[in-house]
């Protein structure tokens, strides 16, 4: 990606990213078992900002690490299979087309996931839809940097999801205690 998209510049301001991740995602390894291309813009993000949780509710973690094999839906499998688990969500889970595809959870203030309602079109006009633990759904005609944008700002319409308050904009996981940081140490 040579240039990244301006609403992954505006997030990574809002959130006081400045440095690149220590972990690359492998997008090649990631979309080829999926069998179909990730929105540019959350691509750029974990290409931008490392993983960690956004406003004390959402969290983000990179499907494949640069050399390791791995997956989105791996990541996600517990939240894959509930889809499947007799209650009919609102729409299909992927591998079916339109179908859900996770992308992130979030904890405040009710707890649930983020996914994208994936067709075979344009990946960057994907919708977000939220599914919250009480088992209520929303949708939003956004990607997911400028979902994470209106979250950050404390914006977001919704009932579901909210930024914690007293938390920060974000926290990366790379430079938690104990693990590796920017600096390698």
């Amino acid at each position: 990606m040579a240039t990244r998209p301006p609403a992954v510049e505006v997030l990574a301001d809002v959130v006081g990213w400045s440095a690149l991740p220590k972990w690359q995602p492998d997008w090649r390894v990631t979309e080829r078992l999926l069998g179909l291309s990730l929105p540019d813009d959350y691509k750029s993000l974990l290409s931008t900002v490392p993983t960690g949780l956004y406003a004390g509710s959402v969290l983000i973690n990179a499907p494949t690490r640069t050399g390791e094999e791995g997956d989105l839906l791996a990541l996600h499998r517990e939240v894959m299979l509930s889809l499947k688990d007799g209650r009919k969500p609102p729409f299909a889970a992927f591998p079916q087309l339109p179908g859900l595809i996770p992308w992130a959870t979030f904890e405040y203030p009710m707890g649930g996931e983020l996914f994208w309602l994936a067709d075979d079109g344009d990946p960057n006009t994907w919708p977000v839809v939220v599914r919250g633990a009480d088992g209520n759904w929303e949708e939003y005609d956004v990607g997911a940097v400028a979902f994470l944008i209106a979250l950050v700002r404390g914006k977001l319409p919704s009932t579901m999801i909210a930024r914690k308050p007293g938390a920060p904009a974000y926290v990366t996981y790379q430079d938690m205690p104990g693990l590796p940081n920017n600096t390698g140490r």
